[in-house]
């Protein structure tokens, strides 16, 4: 019987180890619940829960606090680690369509190195505040021009205001709540000012597009996209697409990036089939262009028998274009024909509004919102398929929307079309919500 009692004895030093607060182990079971915090808002988004938005932006704070007591170069590098894993581990499913599926593993691992060593570089900032400050900055450093680290997302739900104002509260807060030199009455009173500061209380009231559209959603996997065999049925779909539209007696239809999976500029029957059908309603869809020197991934506008194109600038690093060691990438691993890169701002009327033209990566552009009041969308999210990436993609829009008071039209191949409008404030939501099940 003694036996059965003292067995698992041999074992109780790695267990003792394991709970150490000073073991390695432990410092980075840390980093870890400090980075699944910092993720909470991507994954409370699969269930659209009011009471999760609530308590998101919390959890986050929470996670930044955890992130300054864990005060070892080793708990900033393992958080930055999994917060680019957990945050972007599903871009490396873009290489199986590359037939390099062996490197996806490699890719994950690489994307957690490269966010671990940023988050490391601000430890050795001297202070807790500057080192949390640091953190702040990085929504602001973009490798290969990859700009999807913006903390500003942490706001998008709860009560704190979707802007840089409230996400810097939300910052201040988990500061002021670690702190230790501070008595608790006042670390108290300086948290529930900060929660004023940063709270929302304006509903902003955005442009609408004042035409009737349609929105788009295909579902189209991108290893069956470009196969030729494809591209009619595939286009097919698109002219029935359009006539439900005018027998609907919409204005506009939108169809998603590259609709048509070819150089629609080069296919003269079906530019003059889109014409004609064009003067009964706006026709706004993706498609490839070509010239003599260039490739361009193209929005094409169709409107009362007249074409408009714009090519899109912002280019997906190592998918459409390869910004840096060219020559190596192409002989060894992406022997792509890159994009070139079309104008900036893309802009259109329709019906006296002025249009910004977004081509998927675009559409998370903050520049793009310092000159628009209306933004139509198209993307093709099928590269990622099964993953979290359109989420964070909706998150982006969203964080922007409310922050330039921007209307987001956003049709898609894959996951998900969207309506994207500034902010409504969290009271609003929970008591039209209880409205509605008080009617029920």
């Amino acid at each position: 019987m003694k036996s059965k009692y003292f067995r698992f004895l041999p074992f109780l030093p790695l267990f003792l180890k394991f709970i150490n607060s000073n073991s390695t182990t432990f410092k980075i079971i840390k980093a870890f619940f400090s980075a699944l915090l910092l993720s909470n808002f991507i994954y409370f988004s699969f269930f659209e829960n009011l009471f999760f938005e609530f308590i998101s932006p919390f959890l986050s704070i929470y996670g930044l606090v955890l992130l300054l007591r864990n005060k070892t170069k080793i708990g900033y590098f393992y958080t930055g680690f999994f917060v680019g894993i957990v945050w972007f581990w599903w871009i490396s499913l873009s290489s199986i369509y590359f037939d390099l599926a062996y490197l996806v593993p490699l890719e994950v691992i690489l994307i957690g190195i490269i966010y671990g060593i940023l988050f490391l570089i601000c430890f050795f900032l001297k202070y807790d505040f500057l080192r949390l400050c640091g953190i702040f900055l990085l929504s602001f450093i973009h490798p290969f021009g990859f700009d999807w680290l913006n903390w500003g997302v942490l706001s998008v739900y709860g009560i704190f205001d979707a802007s840089y104002q409230g996400i810097i509260v939300m910052f201040l807060i988990a500061y002021f709540y670690y702190e230790k030199y501070i008595s608790r009455y006042y670390k108290i009173a300086i948290i529930l000012i900060l929660i004023l500061i940063g709270a929302q209380y304006n509903q902003k009231q955005s442009q609408t597009l004042n035409l009737d559209y349609k929105l788009i959603q295909t579902n189209i996997s991108q290893d069956q996209k470009f196969i030729q065999e494809n591209l009619q049925t595939h286009s097919k779909d698109i002219f029935y697409q359009i006539n439900q539209a005018i027998k609907e007696g919409k204005e506009v239809i939108v169809f998603p990036e590259t609709a048509f999976a070819f150089a629609l500029n080069k296919a003269p029957s079906y530019l003059q089939a889109l014409k004609d059908l064009s003067k009964q309603i706006i026709i706004i869809t993706g498609a490839i262009s070509t010239t003599p020197n260039h490739l361009y991934n193209s929005t094409y506008i169709f409107d009362n028998g007249n074409i408009q194109v714009f090519n899109k600038h912002y280019l997906v690093p190592f998918g459409e274009e390869i910004p840096i060691f060219k020559n190596f990438f192409k002989k060894y691993l992406l022997n792509i024909d890159e994009f070139s890169k079309g104008k900036e701002l893309n802009q259109y009327t329709l019906n006296n509004q002025l249009i910004t033209n977004a081509i998927c990566f675009e559409a998370t552009k903050e520049k793009l919102y310092k000159h628009s009041k209306i933004i139509i969308a198209i993307s093709n999210n099928a590269w990622f398929n099964f993953s979290s990436e359109y989420k964070l993609q909706n998150f982006l829009m969203r964080f922007y929307a409310n922050n330039y008071n921007v209307s987001i039209y956003h049709t898609v191949n894959g996951k998900e079309n969207a309506v994207i409008k500034p902010k409504e404030i969290l009271i609003l939501k929970i008591k039209e919500k209880l409205l509605k099940q008080n009617e029920a």
